[in-house]
């Protein structure tokens, strides 16, 4: 797991390192020039502490409670596993507040912290990963919404959802246990793009 450094040494912590190197470019040239600005407002590169970590957790809360409908046989077969339907519960009624919500908490999301170069980069890294892990939960929601009538009761759609199910809050149990040790959760694929899309909301990397 990468570890989250400042200065340099950061381009060995965060996933996409084929896509760094413009990045590096540019923070060379920032040291090499002493009158560089050097404010927060940049995105904040030092290692966060424990109130960044708790904050970029959080993000992976919307995928959780997207995730819960896929989990209905899991629960079913493996009781213990509800805890992980109730940890997202304060949540939930929120969020399903009324049918737009879902579409103002992703605009919310990525306008006000995935966009915000004054919030930390983790926070912002972790908040884009967190959207692209609920577009892929939604992907399997709707694949399973198209499934023949005469699978919908059959053991085909119990696999889909305990596969569906594990994947999805695999993945995110995983991005939420570093992401409170304070690194960069790296999910193959999907860190690469979150990566880009944070580094072109940043002026210092342009």
């Amino acid at each position: 797991m990468r570890q989250c450094k400042p200065s340099l040494s950061l381009t060995h912590s965060l996933p996409g390192n084929r896509h760094l190197q413009h990045f590096l470019s540019a923070l060379q040239a920032k040291i090499r020039d002493p009158d560089a600005d050097d404010s927060p407002e940049q995105g904040g590169r030092d290692p966060p502490n424990i109130f960044w970590r708790v904050a970029a957790a959080l993000m992976y809360i919307i995928p959780w409670i997207d995730v819960i409908a896929l989990g209905r046989e899991v629960y079913h077969h493996f009781p213990s596993s509800i805890i992980l339907f109730l940890f997202p519960g304060p949540f939930v009624g929120i969020y399903y507040s009324s049918q737009f919500a879902p579409l103002v908490v992703f605009f919310l999301l990525f306008l006000s912290v995935v966009k915000n170069t004054k919030l930390h980069h983790f926070v912002r890294f972790n908040a884009m990963q967190g959207i692209m892990l609920d577009i892929v939960v939604m992907l399997f929601s709707i694949v399973r919404a198209y499934f023949p009538a005469e699978f919908r009761w059959s053991a085909i759609l119990v696999t889909f959802d305990m596969f569906s199910w594990n994947i999805s809050m695999g993945t995110i149990l995983y991005c939420v246990f570093w992401t409170l040790w304070g690194k960069y959760a790296d999910v193959p694929y999907v860190s690469d793009s979150v990566y880009m899309q944070v580094e072109a909301s940043d002026p210092s990397a342009s």
